[in-house]
């Protein structure tokens, strides 16, 4: 095993300027969960040792690029707000807000957590340092900054404050004119702190805490500051669909520019009002070739377009070009703000029946000899899996950003690059350490070494190819590994909950059903100093180091049949208002139903459109058979309707799922009781 790590770690320091090649393989034995297995983990071909993540996306470029890696084998370093020790939920457990990472600095984790601040960790055990919370909800990363042993705060209330990063005190704060509940991390370049709040954006002195300057875009800043460092210019987007380019010696507009055709506003599900978001996405910078890429949340019904999308980079482009509603990402000039090219991206993100919120953001990454690409989630045929539309197209992707890094690439182009299957109603967040690619999905964390980048690669026909590591699964709702919960919480066959996954850690043992009440519509990883961090959809933190895993199996509890009758009697009628506070009851949930659809997975009785944040009624697609007509033909937006059943938790929200329809009482004009 010396000689086993050795390797590695040689390994781990062998740079191949532009290209990576297909790394090798040396077998490893686990020993654990009662068995032994015999796997074969990648020879690393990055940088040995991962940076500090002390800001969101890395860096205040928001590159999500961490050009150190920590070589495999991992094992499980500690977890945070997750599970118990036999793999159950935590009592007290609570969301992290949507977009939030784990930032480190000075030994410690530091993790935005909403309304209950801000929560220091020793990075060694996961142990609780300190938690603050200054004011308002702390919705957005914080930053570090090792040459003040400073935190960055932003909160909601509107006011930038500075904390001692070892005590959590308070050392001064900056009060911005307005408030916003988005998350807007600060962003820290040299001697300045930059942040958006309100209509403005601001630089202030990390020192002193004085502001520098301060500018005023007409419409609220909805994305948080990145800066260039090559230009000294800071970038962000607006409400109103401007990106504005913002002179840091003095806070003077640069330019502002609004290549987007779309109308600024919430694009809903409607189809074809052509509005488009820039909330809850953030810059990214590309130094080398200067650029800035902004993404747009765009309407649900993109999904259809092009369904599925075409496999040719040509295609991609002529449809794109033919209809520029479609485009979902923007390529900027940093120079002067107009369009450098069309990428080939198509909107997607973890949305659900007519929903989709802002997709994953592009990670731009740079090699050893100065070239960059950018690592995206993109769409194009053919599908990883059999039935193929517009929600089954997505592959990870990597994209020029010139006309000269891969011959026959133009700006803009697609490479595809093997993946685990990623719905495009699914597509996870991305980042990078190295040549390893994470991609954070609802229920589970997809990791990958990227291999053989030569110019042959990267079509429909033969991407761009991948070496798994562990991956990390949500639940682990079926044994596997055939030993019940592992304190390792590793299992070397796979991992399953709601689909099969690649061999890997498990955050909870059987608890699917549960974790997902606290949904946040976001995961992420991070890669940083000795540490990779994976914050789950349900808001657990789980640390992974190099190392052998290891742990003792756990008596296996026989398996629970989780079926129930699915008519039973209900405890009282309820309002479908009320329906939260009734999970894991049986009731019968009375309301106005406002929408009813389709997505070929599940029928879909909603009570609020979106149906987001509120009470839902699904039927399954293996239930469809139970009805004498299709679901969504038997009932329609408003009917009030009784529905009987156990409230549980989809994404975050109550639901009762329907497998007979003796559960559904249609009321029509009936009195309400």
């Amino acid at each position: 095993m010396r000689v086993l790590r050795t390797l590695l770690l040689v390994a781990a320091v062998i740079v191949i300027p532009g290209v990576a090649g297909l790394p090798g393989r040396e077998p490893v034995t686990i020993h654990g969960q009662g068995q032994v297995f015999s796997i074969f983990f990648p020879i690393i071909t990055t940088s040995a040792t991962a940076a500090e993540w002390t800001q969101h996306a890395f860096n205040a470029q928001r590159t999500s690029f961490n050009p150190g890696s920590i070589p495999p084998p991992w094992r499980w370093k500690w977890a945070w707000n997750g599970p118990t020790a036999s793999g159950g939920i935590t009592p007290g457990k609570f969301r992290l807000p949507r977009n939030s990472q784990p930032v480190t600095g000075g030994g410690r984790v530091y993790i935005a957590a909403g309304s209950n601040g801000v929560y220091a960790l020793n990075n060694a055990n996961g142990a609780q340092v300190w938690n603050r919370n200054p004011s308002g909800s702390i919705n957005s990363t914080p930053a570090y900054d090792p040459d003040t042993g400073a935190l960055f705060v932003v909160s909601t209330s509107g006011t930038l404050y500075k904390l001692n990063a070892a005590t959590g005190d308070t050392l001064a704060g900056f009060p911005a004119s307005g408030s916003s509940n988005l998350p807007l991390p600060p962003a820290v370049a040299g001697d300045r702190v930059f942040f958006s709040m309100g209509d403005s954006v601001y630089a202030v002195n990390k020192y002193s805490m004085q502001p520098v300057w301060s500018y005023n875009a007409g419409s609220p800043v909805d994305t948080p500051p990145a800066y260039s460092a090559s230009r000294n210019l800071v970038v962000v987007a607006s409400r109103d669909l401007y990106v504005h380019g913002i002179r840091n010696s003095d806070g003077a507009r640069v330019w502002r520019t609004k290549t987007a055709p779309h109308t600024p506003g919430d694009p809903g599900s409607s189809g074809g009002n052509n509005l488009a978001e820039v909330s809850r996405g953030w810059p990214v910078i590309a130094e080398q070739n200067g650029l800035v890429l902004i993404k747009l949340r765009i309407d649900w019904q993109s999904l259809w377009t092009w369904s599925p999308w075409p496999s040719t980079n040509a295609a991609m482009r002529s449809n794109l070009l033919s209809n520029p509603f479609e485009q979902a990402l923007l390529a900027l000039r940093l120079d002067n703000g107009t369009t450098a090219f069309i990428p080939n991206i198509g909107h997607g993100g973890f949305g659900d029946g007519n929903y989709m919120p802002m997709g994953p953001q592009p990670v731009v990454k740079r090699f050893s000899d100065g070239t960059e690409v950018a690592y995206v989630v993109m769409r194009g045929s053919p599908c990883l899996i059999s039935s193929c539309d517009g929600r089954a197209d997505s592959h990870l992707g990597e994209m020029m950003l010139n006309n000269a890094t891969v011959p026959g690439y133009t700006a803009g182009d697609v490479r595809y690059v093997s993946t685990t299957y990623l719905p495009t109603d699914e597509q996870p967040y991305l980042s990078m350490a190295g040549d390893q690619i994470f991609a954070a999905h609802w229920e589970a964390g997809v990791a990958h070494i990227i291999g053989d980048r030569s110019a042959a690669r990267g079509s429909s026909s033969n991407p761009i190819p991948v070496t798994n590591l562990p991956h990390i699964a949500n639940s682990q709702d079926n044994d596997v590994c055939s030993a019940g919960f592992s304190t390792s919480h590793y299992c070397g066959r796979g991992l399953s909950n709601t689909r099969v996954w690649p061999a890997g850690f498990y955050i909870y043992w059987r608890q699917g059903a549960v974790y997902d009440r606290y949904w946040s519509e976001y995961a992420a990883w991070v890669i940083s100093n000795g540490t990779i961090y994976f914050v789950s959809t349900d808001g657990a933190v789980v640390a992974l180091e190099q190392g052998q895993p290891a742990g003792a199996s756990l008596p296996v509890e026989a398996d629970r049949l989780e079926s129930m009758p699915a008519v039973v009697s209900p405890e009282r009628v309820i309002d479908y208002t009320d329906a939260r506070e009734y999970a894991g009851r049986t009731v019968t949930v009375d309301g106005l139903v406002r929408e009813v659809f389709n997505n070929g997975k599940a029928v879909y009785l909603g009570y609020n459109v979106p149906h987001q944040g509120h009470f839902l009624v699904r039927i399954l697609k293996q239930d469809w058979s139970s009805f004498d007509q299709p679901p969504e033909a038997l009932y329609a937006p408003g009917q009030r309707i009784q529905v009987t059943g156990t409230i549980t938790w989809y994404q975050g929200d109550p639901v009762i799922y329907v497998r007979d329809p003796a559960q559904i009482r249609i009321v029509e004009a009936e009195a309400r009781r």
